[in-house]
């Protein structure tokens, strides 16, 4: 039977079929992904009409005004209600227009909760911007800035001297003097402009006996946290030498050219940076070792209209070799890491105990007992490269399809140490005593030892790299240019380590009498959530993971999230 005429059919969606009229639909994606002159083309096309949707990262969270918008779409539930208000909030700012929020609830715990209530998201409270300004940790640091600050000044005014690179700073220079021992020195008796600058720094008189202004004592911590950053310096590069020194003995001259080359990369680290990952100087919460996908020897459009950049921590996952990324409606697929001419990425030793999961690395060749609990070494030890130059991509992007970009990763964030003890703590609980120990510069590491735990393969030419899992024979070619390359391929994991305040918790007693590592990791879990909402901070600012301590169990450790990923990910899927 026929439909009945359009103007008395009384089928509601047949009708809308029947009688509205299409229009296009272009959808394009706006993320920090893009060069800022290509986002602000797609935002006024946008604006304009000329594309109807946009798929957006938290770029548009920041105050973006697109005019007569209609209609949001989240894809996971925001984090916290101001988060939401943002978002939200983008749609129906005239007040001639209607609007529409729709929020997909993904199956996790956060977004579950506040599905279950979704009040607490949509009309929960927004707290108020808050600065702390009375963190002794945080303010020693920008004293330190100012002190380093005026110690480079005075350097360059007096002398033209500037130091832009570890090896300048803590490496004897003409006259055999290491240029980091001189700043103790400067800073003794105080220069009367430094001590101006920190009195505008630290106006609090408490604050300034705390942190050692009053009687110069900061002076000495500064002297000393230098002497450390030196100290691990020269060993590096004295352990390289020898290495060296040893291959060009026994005749090797391709490896001795290698370690050569190491400790030129070594040398050649931006100071400033290295001083920050040490804890030297405030990081100002941004990251101090940012590395890129470089996509620009592509040569195409759209190659030249994107920045993939991540924080090394975070790129030692998503930008690893077979990793793919969607990015200007392409698929980039990660070809290898990038290589500089006349430098070499450090290669370090490292193994995790199977006993107690206790993680140890080194330069040289590691004991083949575990010192924690005497469990042997199964099998050899690995071997882990930094990446500080970044990652290539391969010469042809793909087209995104159904399925989401491959993962080419494994692993996650271990704890290489526990860090300098600052403060201890003991809650005496009904089922047991809770130890919190906060501790300075505690030193992680965050892991990728490839698909399945194999490693990845990488060329010592030309950096092209692949999961050791994948099939594969030695030839490949160079990722820049496309050449073949028969550079030999050796077995890597990737890493990025780091220092950070730590803050390491224990629970002796019946209630933690066979739990085990899931019940672990689902507490430390609520406790990053908790710390989240009890701090008013960013719950992407708070991170942690699991390791067996020096009595054997396992402690919690909460960082303040500088590896940027989801709290205990010791073992992700």
């Amino acid at each position: 039977m026929a439909p009945a005429p359009a103007d008395v059919d009384d089928h509601h969606y047949r009708t809308l079929y029947r009688t509205m009229e299409p229009v296009p639909l272009k959808v394009m994606e706006h993320t920090a992904q893009w060069r800022s002159d290509r986002a602000a083309e797609i935002q006024q096309d946008f604006i304009a009409g000329r594309v109807n949707a946009l798929s957006c990262s938290t770029t548009f969270e920041l105050g973006v005004d697109v005019g007569e918008l209609q209609t949001v779409v989240l894809r996971n539930m925001p984090p916290t209600t101001a988060n939401y208000v943002q978002r939200a909030g983008r749609a129906g700012r005239r007040t001639d227009s209607a609007a529409l929020v729709v929020t997909y609830a993904q199956r996790r715990s956060h977004d579950l909760a506040r599905f279950a209530e979704p009040e607490n998201m949509i009309a929960g409270k927004v707290r108020a911007p808050l600065v702390p300004l009375g963190n002794p940790r945080i303010d020693r640091r920008h004293v330190h800035s100012v002190a380093l600050a005026a110690f480079f000044r005075y350097q360059f005014d007096t002398f033209g001297t500037v130091w832009r690179k570890a090896g300048e700073f803590f490496s004897p220079d003409a006259t055999e003097i290491v240029p980091a021992t001189l700043v103790g020195p400067f800073l003794r008796p105080l220069p009367a402009a430094v001590a101006y600058s920190l009195a505008a720094v630290i106006p609090s008189e408490a604050e300034r006996e705390e942190l050692g202004i009053t009687d110069g004592a900061w002076i000495d911590e500064l002297d000393r946290l230098l002497t450390e950053v030196l100290a691990e310096y020269a060993q590096d590069i004295a352990t390289y030498e020898q290495m060296r020194r040893k291959a060009f003995e026994d005749r090797k001259d391709s490896v001795a050219a290698t370690y050569g080359r190491v400790i030129r990369t070594l040398a050649e680290r931006d100071l400033i940076g290295l001083l920050a990952n040490r804890n030297v100087l405030p990081k100002y919460g941004f990251p101090v070792d940012t590395v890129d996908l470089r996509v620009s020897h592509i040569g195409t459009p759209a190659a030249s209209q994107i920045e993939l950049s991540r924080d090394l921590t975070t790129a030692v996952y998503e930008y690893a070799p077979g990793a793919e990324i969607v990015a200007g409606g392409l698929l980039w697929r990660s070809g290898g890491v990038y290589r500089l001419p006349n430098r070499e990425l450090e290669r370090r030793n490292y193994s995790i105990c199977a006993g107690c999961e206790h993680f140890r690395d080194g330069i040289e060749d590691l004991d083949p007992v575990c010192p924690r609990c005497g469990t042997p070494l199964a099998g050899a030890s690995r071997r882990y490269t930094m990446p500080i130059y970044g990652f290539v991509a391969d010469r042809e992007p793909g087209r995104p399809g159904t399925t989401p970009p491959r993962r080419s990763w494994h692993d996650g964030t271990h704890v290489v140490s526990p860090g300098a003890e600052i403060d201890e703590y003991k809650i005496d609980l009904a089922g047991g005593t809770v130890y919190a120990r906060a501790g300075a510069r505690g030193e992680l590491v965050s892991l990728n030892d490839g698909p399945g735990g194999s490693g990845y393969l990488i060329c010592k030419w030309c950096g092209y790299g692949r999961p050791l899992a994948a099939a594969g024979s030695q030839a490949h070619h160079r990722p820049t240019t496309g050449q073949a390359c028969s550079g030999p391929l050796e077995a890597l994991s990737l890493a990025h380590k780091y220092q950070t305040d730590v803050l390491e918790i224990i629970v002796d007693g019946t209630v933690a009498v066979g739990v085990d590592d899931t019940v672990w990791r689902s507490v430390l879990y609520a406790l990053a959530e908790g710390s989240s909402a009890a701090l008013e901070i960013a719950r992407d600012d708070i991170d942690g993971t699991l390791f067996r301590n020096r009595f054997g169990s396992t402690s919690m450790m909460i960082s303040d999230g500088a590896g940027r990923r989801d709290v205990a990910t010791t073992r992700p899927p």
